[in-house]
């Protein structure tokens, strides 16, 4: 689901339209009040009171409307940096335990481990690489042993994977 696809993104996308549109309104309603009022002020009255008391609803009303443009605002890029997604790659991992190396700030956030692909990342970009030709059959099955074999990547996935090759395989066997 893409951000654009997240409903939570899209109401406050639409109420912070909404809310400026708001504003925009509040704003040239309070400019016409304003030069309606030195179009033709008052007998008897200050200039400057018979504007103020004329633009003052819409000052309050704008003032309203632009705290909730803004908390819409904040909420809409909270929302979207939450969802957004988080790259992952071995070369961004690597570069993350660099850093963590000679930062123990950056060792609190443990980034390397957040950067570091899973193995249905791996999986993933296995396949992709032997659809597109990249890599022959053998070599597939090859990668996808050593994600066996590596301890931390015991997944059921992998697995799966591997004896769906070796059936595949199997079975051509049996073709020739």
């Amino acid at each position: 689901m893409g951000l654009a696809d997240d409903p939570k993104v899209k109401l406050l996308a639409s109420g912070f339209a909404l809310s400026l549109f708001a504003l925009v309104g509040l704003v040239g309603f309070g400019l016409v009040a304003g030069l309606s009022t030195l179009a033709g002020p008052p007998a008897g009255a200050s200039l400057v009171f018979a504007v103020l008391s004329a633009v003052a609803p819409y000052l309050v009303a704008s003032a309203l409307v632009g705290m909730l443009s803004l908390f819409l605002l904040v909420g809409l890029v909270v929302t979207a940096v939450r969802s957004a997604s988080v790259p992952r790659s071995n070369r961004l991992a690597r570069l993350a335990r660099l850093v963590e190396r000679y930062s123990s700030e950056a060792r609190e956030l443990r980034l390397s481990e957040r950067l570091e692909p899973t193995t249905e990342d791996r999986i993933d970009q296995l396949k992709r690489e032997y659809v597109e030709g990249d890599i022959t059959e053998l070599e597939y099955e090859r990668r996808l042993q050593d994600l066996m074999a590596d301890d931390s990547m015991s997944d059921q996935r992998v697995r799966r994977e591997y004896e769906r090759t070796d059936r595949n395989s199997r079975e051509r066997e049996f073709e020739w």
